[in-house]
């Protein structure tokens, strides 16, 4: 188990947070944050994002306030900096990013100012702020939960401190580790229950630290390391506890590579253990270490293996002919899966454990998403099961998936969790919250959350050439939403692949051996520069039964708490079209920002192949 030096920072700093969070664009997985601190200048307002495949870190947006001494955690789609100080006092300051809209915002400030604190998320979904000092030692727990925008108090923590790390454990547990107060460099060890709000004294660290990191690798095990010892000298020292055993362990054969204090640390996305910055012999520094695990198979890893939006492992089987509904129904077609109007489907799913030890309590959730374009859902059923270790299973739902009318559109979804995943450990309950299924985690893997079978493809022949596909918009917010529906189409022509650039661009494919579950001309950044199509696109709002009024590609509808907006898209085959010729077409309903909900657009893809 290694410990290898990674790209250094690109500004060397000391009482910096760090946190792994999604990336400053959408559907492009996760990155490491390392924020604030201070550098050689002062008190900094740095923040910077290491992209662990390309080994690259990169500035984005600072901080709105430059401060050091201060915490970080995130939650889905969204990063929080907390307290810290301006080098003069403690702060109250609470600031979060959206890695979608690329921009800090204000957030309820802290109830007590504090520097030096810790902070960790929760299994409930909150940000517990601990410890710290102002200018005395803190007990304090403050929680904020980010759906109601509130701050609120828990219980004490025993011992004041400040310059301690926190994690929460693979047993949703709260771990506040090390620090210091008047008595000295601590070993303290405090863990937190957020169900019972209380406190109780776990095994101390081998010797005192302040101003160290921790995190949990993925074998379950909780590391901690760097720091000042007891007699204030940066250490390399890297302790370990698995909290079904009764001790911390002096990891001896892994020390980190400098003698790192108040520095950060942070699993990353790709399942290894950082220490970003800090100082070594009083200097700030820009040294980033990454461990390398050696997983003892203590923590199960459940996933889906095919994720995406078309995914292979849901699978679904006529009940009247007891036959696999294939996902390629037309000539070259990834994306079709066509169904009986009104007909029960047995849906199946295929989850993998790559651990060397089984995953019980694996919950399977299975989905049924009308539409394609709404945010709602319905929960078919819940299947709790055990996956054996190295291996995978089959996991069906005691419940059908029920097909629409003849020309509707459904989305079948599975998602997964097991509170014992490093990677999976926060169970969807809401549609939602189902992740989303492009993002692999770790990062580069081909491991998902969840899985999507989503689009059906309309085959057009002879004469028939006019085709009408039927949606729901759908909204969870209490007031009104004004939706904007639009919908596109582009051309993919026949042999389009084999002349030219992307001819070259399927060949070094082929010839890199790579794994294509999809075909080229759905890559997102292939298919935006493929040529638009004259398909006659209109978009009808069925305002009331019976009724249906002409529209254009573009249309406004009000989506009411409770109730589905329908609506159709209708289009045309042009007269050029050949045999083999592809047509995508694009329908979007782009929500606005609600109270507790950002901007958001939901697409969905129509893929008809011509024969």
């Amino acid at each position: 188990m290694p410990w290898n030096m990674e790209t250094p920072l690109e500004d060397g700093r000391q009482n910096l947070a760090a946190a792994t969070c999604d990336a400053p664009a959408p559907a492009a997985g996760y990155r490491i944050y390392a924020i604030g601190g201070s550098d050689f200048s002062g008190v900094s307002s740095t923040v910077e994002i290491y992209d662990t495949l390309a080994k690259t870190w990169s500035t984005i947006s600072p901080l709105p306030t430059a401060r050091q001494n201060l915490a970080a955690a995130s939650g889905p789609g969204r990063l929080f900096a907390l307290g810290g100080d301006n080098g003069a006092s403690a702060l109250t300051t609470h600031e979060t990013y959206d890695p979608a809209a690329g921009a800090w915002s204000a957030a309820p400030p802290l109830l007590t100012a504090r520097s030096g604190l810790a902070a960790a998320l929760g299994r409930d979904g909150r940000i517990y702020a601990i410890g710290g000092r102002n200018p005395g030692y803190l007990t304090t727990v403050e929680v904020f939960d980010p759906v109601a925008n509130t701050w609120t108090t828990a219980a004490a923590m025993p011992t004041p401190r400040a310059e301690l790390a926190a994690v929460t454990g693979p047993d949703g547990l709260i771990y506040a580790i090390g620090g210091q107060n008047d008595t000295g460099n601590l070993d303290v060890v405090e863990i937190f229950n957020p169900v019972t709000n209380t406190w109780a004294t776990g095994p101390s660290l081998p010797a005192g630290r302040t101003g160290l990191a921790a995190a949990v690798g993925p074998d379950g095990l909780i590391y901690a390391f760097g720091g000042d010892d007891p007699s204030n000298l940066a250490s390399t020292s890297v302790f370990s506890y698995d909290p079904t055993a009764t001790a911390w362990v002096l990891q001896s054969s892994i020390p980190i590579l400098a003698a790192q204090a108040f520095l950060a640390g942070v699993t990353g996305p790709d399942g290894l253990v950082y220490a970003i910055g800090g100082e070594i012999d009083s200097l700030q520094t820009a040294t980033v270490e990454a461990l390398t695990v050696a997983t003892t198979a203590k923590a199960p890893d459940p996933y889906i293996g095919n994720g995406t939006y078309q995914s292979p492992d849901i699978i679904l089987v006529n009940q009247s002919t007891n036959n696999v509904v294939p996902i390629g129904g037309a000539p070259g077609g990834a994306w079709d899966t066509l169904l009986i109007p009104y007909s029960n489907y047995t849906v199946s799913c295929v989850v993998y454990n790559d651990a060397n030890v089984a995953a019980p309590n694996t919950k399977v959730r299975f989905w049924h998403f009308p539409g394609g374009v709404g945010t709602a859902g319905a929960l078919i059923s819940e299947e709790t099961v055990t996956v054996p270790p190295n291996s995978s299973i089959v996991v069906t739902s005691s419940s059908p998936f029920q097909s629409g009318a003849a020309g509707t559109h459904e989305c079948a979804v599975v998602s997964l969790a097991n509170a014992q995943s490093p990677y999976f450990n926060i169970d969807p309950t809401t549609a939602t919250e189902v992740i989303d299924p492009t993002v692999p985690h770790p990062a580069g893997s081909a491991h998902f959350g969840s899985a999507w079978r989503n689009t059906n493809s309309v085959t057009v022949g002879g004469e028939i050439k006019v085709w009408n596909l039927s949606f729901a918009a759908n909204s969870h917010e209490i007031e009104p939403a004004l939706v904007k529906l639009t919908v596109t189409a582009n051309k993919v022509a026949v042999d389009w692949d084999r002349t030219g650039e992307m001819a070259r661009i399927r060949k070094a494919v082929e010839g890199a051996c790579s794994d294509r579950r999809l075909p080229l001309f759905l890559v997102p950044e292939i298919r935006a520069h493929l040529p638009s199509a004259d398909c006659d696109l209109r978009i009808h709002v069925c305002e009331e039964k019976g009724k249906r009024p002409r529209g254009g590609a573009e249309h406004h509808v009000t989506v009411r708490h409770g109730e589905s907006a329908l609506f159709e898209v209708s289009g045309r085959i042009p007269d050029d079209a050949r045999t083999g010729d592809i047509f995508l077409v694009n329908v979007a309903a782009h929500y606005p920002a609600a109270r507790r909900r950002k901007e958001a657009i939901v697409e969905y893809l129509e893929v008809i192949y011509v024969k």
